[in-house]
């Protein structure tokens, strides 16, 4: 499944770990949305749990604060979590739209500052986000190549197909099969006009002007007719 970043400035603070950090956190810019960035979702999916009315920070334990959960096809999750207090309207049941805004970046729940924990599941197995989500056109990645490792980048163009090369191979063939067609074309004009040639030759008719009263004899030869005028 091909899942979009779900926000629009791309830097990751920390990357997951398995058995460890469960997802992957996001950070913001000052320049490229704030640290209340709107926060989206990554695909088409229906909201099966939220909560919304989280509004302190956790200086411990595990607390998403404000978070989303949303299923999608093929039993894929994702989790967004401890955003802002008051930037969450959904609930469960509700369906949204890949690229719809579910919340804002915040900073409710653990957390020690404003960012974003992104997670995806597979049958409610935590999975590396970065193996299924892609960063799409318009979108921005910090300049430290250090929070940018992994990326993967989605093109919703399809790459053309090269124009066919025709092969050297095939193209003599074609030269000799019309070259031999037109041998042949010439070569059935010429039996035609030696038909013609030989049915002439066939029905020649040859006159042998005699007395009436004089006796001959004529030799025919095979396919000969002697005609008595």
């Amino acid at each position: 499944m091909i899942l979009k970043y779900p926000v629009n400035y791309i830097a990751i603070t920390q990357y997951f770990k398995e058995g460890g950090h469960g997802g992957i956190d996001l950070g913001w810019s000052s320049s490229h949305g704030g640290m209340e960035q709107p926060i989206y979702a990554a695909a088409k999916g229906e909201v099966v749990s939220v909560r919304s009315n989280y509004q302190t920070t956790d200086a411990s334990g595990g607390s998403y604060g404000n978070y989303v959960k949303l299923k999608h096809e093929n039993g894929f999750y994702t989790l967004y979590a401890h955003m802002k207090y008051g930037s969450v309207n959904l609930k469960v049941g509700d369906i949204v739209n890949e690229g719809d805004q579910i919340g804002l970046m915040g900073k409710t729940g653990h957390a020690t500052g404003n960012h974003l924990h992104y997670e995806v599941l597979i049958n409610n197995v935590k999975v590396n986000p970065e193996s299924y989500t892609y960063v799409f056109p318009g979108q921005t990645i910090s300049s430290d190549p250090s929070a940018t490792i992994g990326l993967l980048y989605y093109n919703p163009e399809p790459i053309p197909d090269p124009e066919p090369q025709p092969n050297k191979e095939i193209e003599e063939l074609k030269k000799e099969n019309q070259e031999l067609k037109d041998k042949v074309s010439l070569q059935a004009k010429e039996i035609e006009s030696l038909k013609q040639e030989l049915n002439e030759e066939t029905n020649y008719v040859f006159e042998y002007p005699v007395l009436k009263t004089s006796l001959y004899e004529i030799k025919l030869y095979e396919g000969e007719t002697l005609l008595i005028k």
